[in-house]
């Protein structure tokens, strides 16, 4: 089943043919069937009795625009995609660092700045990608470890194809706001952190060893780089906002809508939650007359009265002394 499609279930038996329904979005776990106008959660449902049913795929409403454009996109990289790209972008970046011991202004020829690009130096386009994103080789070494695991991971999730997507679609987004301010130098140095914030969106209890002891969820590293891209983008040039924004772009097109999708879940349920509560913490009954309720006193016993119109609760002490409501 590829992900990001919408697929219905059809059963083979019987007159009436019975769908269900299961939106998946960018593998993002959380879709649901429906059948008989009822949610069922997917790990209810027994796989390995499903014997006469045929998957057909059908067009996801929410998505469907977006999944066009990927699908499209993947056509366009299909002819171009690099098996084991992770390790194409380290082995590029270390050849760079390599070299740029020996000249130091290595790093600098190989940025992008469209006003060079433009008089001639078009390696610009291509070489800003594999700047090291950092030049202290013990950080490079346990930096290049991490993303070479997540690429990969990610690479095997997706497919090849479908994950030369996401990374060049973050290195076009970077060429084309370079363009804005021509004489500003970018770098890829913020994108190879999206790989991190897609591995911890499918992972996000997925735990690292800081300094090989102390265990931390990948959601929480990645809520501190989100952190630090924000004062990356309020706090620097407008260079380096453009290329926080053009970095994450990528992100935001794969996840996005799986995203914004599981907030508005999330208000949803936290809404139904405090009506929940609203309606329990409520009081049963009421006196309409004195206004003690069951909850001041539990052990009170009320009775509505079918004189009064509408539902009127008295207490016993004015059940029979009361003066009767009209609307």
């Amino acid at each position: 089943m590829q992900n990001g499609a919408g697929f219905e279930l059809v059963c083979c038996s019987g007159s009436t043919p019975k769908r269900a329904r299961m939106n998946r979005v960018f593998g993002i776990p959380g879709g649901a069937w429906v059948q008989d106008s009822r949610f069922i959660c997917l790990r209810d449902i027994d796989f390995h009795c499903v014997t006469r049913y045929a998957w057909r795929a059908i067009p996801n409403c929410s998505t469907h625009g977006l999944l066009n454009v990927l699908e499209r996109l993947d056509r366009i990289i299909r002819p171009i995609a690099v098996p084991n790209l992770t390790m194409f972008i380290i082995a590029g970046q270390l050849l760079m660092y390599l070299a740029s011991l020996n000249d130091n202004t290595l790093p600098d020829r190989a940025e992008l700045v469209w006003d060079l690009v433009l008089a001639g130096e078009v390696w610009r386009l291509l070489t800003f990608f594999f700047i090291p994103f950092s030049q202290e080789p013990i950080f490079l070494i346990f930096a290049y470890l991490i993303f070479y695991m997540m690429g990969n991971a990610l690479e095997a999730h997706w497919g090849v194809v479908r994950y030369n997507v996401f990374l060049w679609l973050g290195a076009v987004l970077t060429i084309a706001v370079a363009g804005i301010v021509r004489d500003q130098a970018f770098s890829g140095r913020y994108l190879q952190g999206t790989v991190f914030l897609a591995f911890a969106t499918f992972n996000p209890d997925f735990e690292l060893r800081l300094f090989f002891v102390l265990p931390v969820k990948v959601k929480w590293l990645a809520l501190i780089q989100v952190a630090g891209y924000l004062l990356a983008m309020f706090g620097g040039s407008g260079s380096v906002t453009l290329m926080v924004l053009a970095s994450v772009g990528n992100y935001l097109v794969f996840f996005g809508p799986g995203l914004v999708s599981r907030a508005r879940n999330t208000a949803r349920r936290a809404k139904w939650e405090r009506q929940q509560i609203e309606i329990e913490s409520a009081p049963r009954h009421t006196c309409t007359s004195c206004g003690v309720n069951s909850k001041v006193d539990p052990k009170m016993e009320f009775r509505y009265c079918s004189k009064c119109e509408g539902e009127h609760a008295y207490c016993m002490a004015h059940l029979r002394d009361h003066q009767h409501k009209s609307t």
